[in-house]
């Protein structure tokens, strides 16, 4: 976020992901995920943005309520390896939180116009 975000802050964004979560991160901006939903032939109906609280104590609860919120904390802390995996996740997503969101889209097929 936003829509006209700095193309080089973006793929910094990205290669920090990538390289805390170990997998090929691909961020977009919000316009970035209608446009892909657009290609892959939908037309976006709805669309909620929210501040990014991945890993976060309160959205780990609301998420998963307290009993499994305090199962998932114990196992990370049983295991050195599991928490620095974790805990570095959560800084590259405080430290770019400024542009990071959760955003949900309803989408639907795009109808065609025959004629």
């Amino acid at each position: 976020m936003p829509d006209g975000l700095d193309p080089a802050l973006a793929e910094r964004i990205g290669t920090d992901l990538a390289d805390a979560l170990h997998v090929g991160a691909r961020p977009l901006t919000p316009s970035g995920w209608s446009e892909l939903l657009a290609t892959g032939g939908f037309t976006v109906t709805a669309r909620r943005i929210t501040p990014m609280a991945l890993l976060e104590p309160r959205r780990l609860v609301a998420d998963e309520g307290l009993a499994q919120a305090l199962r998932i904390t114990g196992r990370a802390l049983r295991d050195p390896t599991a928490l620095r995996r974790a805990l570095r996740m959560r800084r590259v997503f405080r430290r770019h939180r400024a542009h990071l969101g959760a955003i949900a889209l309803v989408a639907r097929p795009a109808t065609t116009s025959a004629g």
